[in-house]
């Protein structure tokens, strides 16, 4: 039989643990004495991540797969709250509570440095409140956002000095085409959205987003699209499915739209590439009024209605994988 030195002219990497690789590279793992190697994925698919420590939808994320917020949210009807949770890639864990009880709000930012903005406080009523955590706590904002909203979308992967929010709707009526811009010292009025719309997905950063979905007026479900270039909206790529209340994840020329409702559950999972979407895969559990967090080859989808606490995280083709090469 030859020999791998023999074949490639070098040796293998004789380690102890998996090392951080290249694509290619190949080792021998001395600790479970196999010989592995440095793929890519070839399709996307979901795993079961960790539980909630509540049961809950309808709320607010924002971060990256390893290290996720969730705030916000809905444990049973009526219940709107005022409870966070941070995500370390395995497990849930309690952080101090928001100052506002709330649902339906939308979070930006990081896991340490996040920001909450407006959101539904109880029956019709909903909040101009911004909140900002740094990593243990949640703190007053100042200013308030100027339009009081529920189910509006937003730049999820910007900053809590630099973001925008969009779409919603006040306490009753119709989706809203409004957006403001915040600096880090003030909201602005930026020129509206071409299509109101509610529950709408929202990915990207401050001046590059995409709009997704949503219940619309005069229409009940939007299967349109949206994009944010810092100065204008323009109509973009439409979704294989209409959908409302479904998790977005990733930035702009990377995003991913995550199941919903239309009005029955949808399964599906959307990707834009800054032209068009693309059906992708299928999640392990479709909810309504769900939410999404991270990239779009490294995202989470994060509970839903009817509240659960279940957590799935994706991987998106073209990642790092790990193989172990055959010993027959």
């Amino acid at each position: 039989m030859a020999e791998y030195k023999g074949i490639k002219g070098f040796t293998l990497q004789n380690v102890t643990s998996d090392p951080t690789y290249n694509i290619g590279q190949v080792w021998y793992n001395s600790t479970t004495s196999l010989v592995k190697y440095a793929s890519v994925t070839t399709s996307g698919a979901w795993a079961t991540g960790g539980s909630l420590g509540t049961a809950s939808g309808d709320g607010a994320s924002c971060g990256t797969q390893n290290a996720a917020i969730f705030m916000g949210r809905v444990t049973g009807s009526g219940n709107y709250n005022t409870n966070s949770e941070k995500y370390n890639g395995t497990a849930w864990t309690a952080t101090n509570n928001l100052g506002t009880a709330r649902r339906s709000g939308t979070g930006i930012g990081t896991s340490g440095a996040a920001v909450v903005v407006s959101g539904q406080t109880t029956g019709a009523g909903v909040t101009t409140a911004v909140e900002n955590f740094g990593g243990t706590s949640w703190t007053a904002g100042s200013p308030a956002v100027t339009n009081a909203k529920r189910g509006m979308g937003s730049s999820a992967s910007g900053s809590q000095t630099a973001l925008i929010v969009f779409a919603g709707i006040g306490g009753t009526g119709n989706g809203t085409t409004t957006s403001e811009s915040w600096n880090g010292t003030s909201w602005t009025a930026t020129p509206a959205m071409n299509a109101g719309r509610y529950l709408t997905g929202g990915a990207g950063t401050q001046n590059a987003v995409v709009s997704a979905g949503g219940n619309a007026s005069p229409s009940p479900v939007s299967n349109t699209s949206e994009e944010w270039n810092g100065s204008t909206w323009a109509n973009s790529g439409t979704l294989g499915t209409a959908r409302y209340g479904g998790g977005s994840a990733g930035i702009q020329t990377a995003a991913l739209y995550i199941s919903g409702g239309n009005p029955g559950i949808v399964t599906n999972v959307e990707k834009y590439n800054g032209t068009s979407w693309s059906s992708d895969t299928v999640v392990p559990t479709g909810k309504s009024k769900t939410t999404g967090a991270g990239t779009a080859t490294a995202g989470l989808m994060i509970g839903g209605l009817s509240p659960t606490t279940a957590t799935f995280e994706f991987t998106g083709a073209g990642s790092p994988l790990t193989k172990t090469v055959a010993t027959s």
